[in-house]
Order: C-alpha cells, then sequence, then structure tokens
C-alpha cells in the first residue's frame, strides 16, 4: 500500500495495518539504505501515532524482522514454483539467480539490507532465518551431490553465488545496469561460480 493512499485517521484492519506499516518501513529503508529507522518517520510515512507502531511491533528489531519475514516469503514461494521440476546442479542455480535477480531489481535490495545491517547481528528471527535456509538447503544439496563436495565447501559455493543475483539486481534497481544486461551478467557469473565448485570438487578427487 502506498504511502501516498493513506490518509490519517484511516480505518484499516489489523492486517492491512501492519502490512502498511511494513511497506512503509521498506520505502524508508530502500531511501536510507541502512538501519535504524526513525520511528516517528514510519509513523509519519504511515499517518499513524508512534504508539501505534509499537502496538503492532513493540520493538525495531519486531519491525525489521516482519519485513525481512514478509519478504523472504514472497521471494520462496517464487522459488518453490520456478524450481520444482528442476533437477541438476545448473538448472537449480540458474533458475534460482534469475528469479532472485528479477525480485531484486524490481523491489529493491531490501533482504540484502536487513539480512547484512550490523544493526540485526544476532537479532534476526528464526522464523526469517528458517526460510533463507530453506531456499539454501536445495541448492547446497545439489552442490554436494552433483561435486561430491564437503558441507562447509558447498554453503560456500552457495553463499557466493547469492551474491550475484543480489548485487545484479542491487545496480538494476538503482538504474546503473540495464536489467537484461543484468540478468545476462547474472547468469554468467553463477555458472563462474559452478565451474568454480566443479573444479574443487575434480581437485578433492582427483
Amino acid at each position: 500500500m502506498s504511502r501516498a493512499r493513506l490518509r490519517r485517521g484511516q480505518r484499516l484492519t489489523p492486517e492491512a495495518r501492519r502490512e502498511s506499516l511494513l511497506a512503509v518501513a521498506g520505502e524508508l529503508l530502500l531511501e536510507q539504505g541502512y538501519l535504524p529507522l526513525s520511528v516517528q518517520a514510519v509513523a509519519d510515512g504511515a499517518k499513524v501515532s508512534k504508539a501505534l507502531v509499537y502496538k503492532y511491533f513493540p520493538g525495531s528489531h519486531d519491525l525489521y524482522n516482519g519485513l525481512l519475514e514478509a519478504k523472504l516469503s514472497v521471494l520462496e514461494l517464487r522459488l518453490d514454483r520456478a524450481l520444482r521440476g528442476e533437477h541438476g546442479v545448473v538448472a537449480l542455480a540458474t533458475a534460482a539467480a534469475e528469479i532472485y535477480y528479477r525480485y531484486v531489481a524490481e523491489t529493491g535490495p531490501l533482504i540484502h539490507l536487513v539480512l547484512r545491517d550490523r544493526f540485526m547481528a544476532g537479532q534476526v528471527s528464526d522464523a526469517a532465518l528458517a526460510v533463507r535456509d530453506r531456499a539454501a538447503r536445495l541448492l547446497v544439496r545439489a552442490v554436494r551431490n552433483e561435486f561430491s563436495l564437503p558441507v562447509r565447501k558447498a554453503v560456500a559455493c552457495v553463499s557466493i553465488g547469492f551474491t550475484m543475483p543480489e548485487e545484479c539486481g542491487r545496480l538494476a534497481y538503482q538504474g546503473d545496469l540495464d536489467f537484461e544486461r543484468g540478468s545476462v551478467l547474472c547468469r554468467e557469473l553463477v555458472l563462474g561460480v559452478i565451474d568454480v565448485a566443479r573444479r574443487g570438487g575434480l581437485e578433492a578427487h582427483g
């Protein structure tokens, strides 16, 4: 729900009010680029009092975790639909990278901003971490099975692989990278990570 459409005193259902607060927080975070946000700014953007913000999100970390969980849940749904029926590490990794790239390019790097900000160190909710880990687990398993890598190295490859669509998507969102060129670049970079994983597996078992 856009801030422009909100009016002070507008009556919303609790669910709609919560969504409006998260939408405002998301817009402010993309503008500011770091945490924490001013609770007063969130309240002003949503046309409500600070007390009402605290009613829905008692602490700042609750607000940011709510935003993170909402964004991750949408991404997880898109990934689940896209990866259903895909087999092989190349197909899985490139499909996942494309989905994540397009999501970041279209909506902004909110997931990255919340997960990586030092303000959230040790404060990311179990629910958000669970969604993140479910998205990564399938790819880690595929990398391990394909290249017979130890778990730690497979996790490292997947973590590096996720930074590619994240960074390309951020640049495309900011207008610093052509959208379609970003998609091609993202795929090339992810394939490069897969090649490194392949060579690592060969070296480990050569």
